[in-house]
């Protein structure tokens, strides 16, 4: 409410920069976000059906099959794109917005797109996995939006470089530019480095794409020491141990390879996490850090755990395995189980070495904060059952099972958000027009209780809902997606 009043008291010049930053904002998120979900798997779901390799049995070139892929599967970000920048004008024409700046902003927008979208062609013909490559066009998108800039900051901060210096490091960043596109802190050699940077990455990756494509499809040699080693007694007597426990459970543990990755990124998060406490000059922990420490960690596993419920049936029905499952008398009791077990093996141990340390946080913590760790972890047991659910099905009913873990996310970590801000918000709004003063009730005990709450119930929802269509119709859906 004060955001909108003083919005509202603000002279139109003020009112259109607003406007315009936030719909910049917006445009260029998306923008840098369109690789991801539109390139990142085009040319890896041709490989997976094997039928990249017929593209190239006819007179096409791997650049016309690069271009045309790329152009089909973006024809929409463009337009989309395109469509935004009239509405950009509006803020131009209530003044307080140059000209040039909204050129420059369109420019850099649509340098953002070529860009992504290259990247996620690149990426998308060096991997067969759409989780590979879906993952590997995100990461290299966030390096080279925010790696320079963070890398000329630290330099920086232990005087290695000058100020000026790590400014022009950061105008090696694809991201650089969007702020520099601002008349307030346009600087113009920076910027068109940054913009020439932007544009030179999405000719690189766009060439190698081009130069991956006609490889791309051919399966690698294997190894002969792959093929003539064997397997020791006891690691063969394991796994057929596990063939009979459960034969879901025995081929989600077949990369075994995936608890390492977790105990890494665990290690990872703990050196950053003690070098920035060792910056601050802090060698005791308080509350706050406590608290934040844990919200950084639950989330990083529950977004983990959010891929890792959909790669049962989103890689079969990828690979086209899901039929040969459903030759088998396996029942939706043994998947269910087995995804259980198999999130138990790659997460458990990991997880449970930092629910360990939750007890020393709250009895060094004072006892009023003891509802928030209670609150958390009630949330994190909350979270991954209805995740295990919903997994199952959306990698099953989602047109495209690329995209069916963003929808689980969706779903269970960013909808309780949306329901508590528009809760609260409303409390608000209605308390304003009733009375100026805060009612008594409207406390932070009140804000965490309704934020359980609507976890909780939101958990329930989804995860229930899953449940009970996955118990009753179990084979029907799995068939459907099968034969799509």
């Amino acid at each position: 409410m004060f955001i909108v009043m003083s919005m509202d008291n603000a002279p139109p010049h003020e009112f259109s920069q607003i406007i315009f930053g936030v719909i910049a904002g917006f445009a260029f998120f998306f923008c840098n976000l369109a690789g991801v979900r539109l390139t990142a798997d085009t040319l890896s779901e041709e490989k997976r059906n094997g039928t990249l390799g017929l593209l190239f049995l006819t007179n096409l070139r791997g650049l016309d099959v690069v271009l045309g892929k790329m152009s089909a599967c973006s024809v929409q970000a463009v337009f989309g794109l395109m469509a935004i920048a009239p509405v950009m004008m509006v803020p131009l024409l209530m003044g307080g917005v140059d000209p040039a700046e909204v050129g420059r902003m369109v420019g850099v927008l649509f340098a953002a797109l070529f860009m992504s979208l290259s990247v996620g062609m690149a990426c998308s013909a060096l991997f067969k996995s759409s989780k590979a490559a879906i993952g590997v066009t995100a990461l290299l998108i966030l390096l080279l939006i925010f790696g320079a800039p963070i890398f000329g900051i630290v330099l920086a901060e232990y005087s290695v470089i000058s100020r000026s210096h790590s400014e022009l490091i950061a105008g090696f960043s694809t991201g650089a530019m969007f702020p520099l596109a601002f008349s307030g802190g346009f600087a113009a050699a920076v910027f068109y480095q940054s913009l020439a940077m932007t544009l030179g990455v999405g000719v690189t990756a766009l060439g190698f794409a081009v130069w991956r494509a006609p490889r791309a499809w051919q399966d690698r040699e294997a190894k002969p020491n792959a093929i003539v080693k064997l397997r020791p007694a006891n690691a063969i007597s394991h796994r057929t141990k596990l063939l009979n426990d459960n034969p879901a459970f025995w081929l989600g543990v077949r990369r075994r390879w995936r608890p390492l990755l977790v105990w890494a990124a665990l290690f990872a998060g703990f050196m950053l996490w003690l070098w920035g406490l060792l910056e601050n000059g802090r060698w005791w922990l308080g509350e706050e850090e406590y608290l934040w420490t844990l919200w950084f960690t639950f989330t990083g596993f529950k977004i983990w755990i959010v891929s890792a419920v959909c790669d049962r049936f989103r890689e079969d029905r990828q690979e086209g395995a899901l039929e040969l499952l459903l030759a088998t008398p396996l029942n939706f009791s043994d998947f269910s189980f087995g995804q259980a077990r198999r999130l138990l093996w790659q997460f458990g141990l990991p997880l449970g070495l930092v629910l360990v340390t939750v007890p020393f946080m709250m009895f060094d913590s004072a006892v009023d904060t003891w509802p928030y760790y209670f609150v958390g972890l009630a949330i994190l047991v909350a979270d991954i059952w209805a995740m295990h659910f919903v997994g199952m099905r959306l990698s099953l009913t989602s047109r495209k099972p690329s995209f069916s873990g963003s929808g689980v996310a969706l779903r269970i970590l960013f909808l309780p958000w949306i329901i508590f801000l528009g809760v609260v918000f409303l409390i608000v709004a209605i308390g304003q027009l009733l009375s100026p003063r805060a009612p008594d009730w409207f406390n932070q005990e009140f804000v965490l209780g309704l934020w359980f709450f609507v976890c909780l119930g939101n958990n329930f929802f989804w995860g229930i809902r899953a449940m009970n269509d996955l118990k009753a119709n179990f084979r029907q859906v799995a068939a459907r997606a099968a034969g799509a």
